[in-house]
């Protein structure tokens, strides 16, 4: 849908931004096959069973929004993660665990803290976690602005994704952060295989503002 496809365009530019690392050329013309990405790199969920209690009406996704006559249904595979988390869970999560303080900015310290007890068990996967956090909290303010901007231009992006009840700003930022550390995933946790190293070698080339 609309509101989706602006999202995901919105944390790919965002990601890009982000990402200075050079990349191979790559045929942008020819996409290649679709890989869910946790199949190639297993990106863990920063939830804990305390925090899943204390977000617990976020917990599951919201419900599907009734049919509109105006917009098309939707076409394509379900989602490969299944259904949609609720799109203010992560707010409540960075809420609950002052990664975002009172005054709306990123806490580095505090993601950290989040990390040694999420990701305790793989360092290598936390220390790729924590350089995905300091890229994309760099660039906070220039998503910020887009995210104005896109509700500015499209106010179906934040009443359809987001619902009044809470800012895109976190759900977005963990999405930059998960896709930053797809794109840097450790070897060890990575998927060496031809679809994976060619849909990631796609989204680092091809997934750019134009």
């Amino acid at each position: 849908m609309k509101a989706s496809f602006v999202y995901f365009a919105v944390i790919c530019v965002f990601v890009h931004y982000a990402n200075a690392q050079d990349t191979t050329s790559v045929d942008c013309t020819k996409k290649p096959r679709h890989v869910p990405p946790h199949m190639c790199c297993p990106v863990p969920d920063l939830t804990t069973d305390e925090l899943m209690q204390k977000c617990a009406q976020f917990a599951e996704p919201p419900p599907p929004r009734p049919p509109s006559s105006e917009e098309p249904p939707m076409r394509g595979h379900p989602h490969p993660h299944g259904p949609h988390m609720h799109p203010c869970f992560m707010e409540c999560i960075f809420n609950q665990t002052e990664v975002i303080g009172e005054d709306g900015e990123l806490n580095a310290d505090k993601f950290e803290q989040l990390l040694n007890t999420v990701v305790k068990d793989d360092r290598e996967m936390a220390i790729i976690m924590k350089e995905s956090f300091n890229a994309c909290s760099a660039n906070a303010n220039e998503l910020k602005t887009k995210i104005a901007e896109e509700i500015e231009k499209n106010p179906e992006f934040s009443k359809q994704k987001f619902q009044p009840l809470c800012s895109p700003f976190s759900a977005m930022t963990m999405g930059c952060i998960k896709m930053q550390t797809f794109q840097n995933c450790p070897s060890s946790t990575w998927n060496d295989n031809e679809e994976c190293n060619a849909f990631r070698k796609f989204i680092m080339e091809c997934k750019k503002p134009k």
